[in-house]
């Protein structure tokens, strides 16, 4: 499905209040560099062939944006090529402490990911007033479906800021596999296990 306004509009909304979020857009132009961010992340997701899961386009009342397992030896050029494009392009629309805080994150949350092959789930967000009715454990589910039923079976990578979240996911099925700390925020780093 194709993503437009109203989805990166409900990701930044759902993230306002996410530790990493917070730490990174505390100033004035806050919001929208937020919604930039989600944006090139959106764009990233597309180039590779990732998946967007939600359920409508004008009033969606979710959004998950999930990478899919790829070796970046198999994109080619020209997605290489458009993918360096925007990544020029977040170069001079975000400030330089939050580049530098996503390039370390990049690194270490890769480190603590799955050795092969496996699906990573970027972003997961449910409009604040649905939020409690279910549809995170829908969309998980979902996405643990589109996991099992791949040839082979791939594991799934998450990283996430806020604490409260790892009892949720555990409830699901991941792990925490490490707890890092990017320039002070720890970020906690799961994997469930292919089924």
């Amino acid at each position: 499905m194709n993503i437009n306004e109203n989805h990166i509009s409900l990701l930044s909304k759902a993230f306002e209040k996410d530790p990493m979020f917070v730490y990174l857009f505390s100033n004035k132009k806050g919001n929208e560099q937020s919604k930039t961010l989600i944006r090139f992340i959106v764009k990233r997701n597309h180039i590779l062939e990732g998946l967007i899961l939600t359920d409508h386009l004008k009033n969606p009342s979710y959004v998950a944006v999930v990478e899919r397992p790829r070796n970046l030896t198999t994109v080619s050029i020209r997605a290489k090529v458009r993918l360096n494009i925007e990544m020029l392009l977040l170069v001079l629309k975000l400030p330089f402490h939050v580049l530098r805080f996503l390039t370390k994150y990049q690194k270490l949350t890769t480190a603590s990911a799955p050795n092969g092959p496996h699906y990573y789930l970027t972003m997961i967000g449910v409009v604040p007033s649905s939020q409690g009715k279910g549809i995170g454990k829908k969309v998980l589910r979902e996405i643990h479906s589109i996991a099992r039923s791949s040839q082979p079976p791939y594991p799934i990578s998450l990283d996430t800021e806020n604490q409260q979240n790892i009892a949720y996911y555990t409830r699901f099925g991941y792990e925490l596999k490490e707890t890092k700390i990017v320039e002070g925020l720890k970020v906690y780093c799961m994997t469930r296990a292919a089924e």
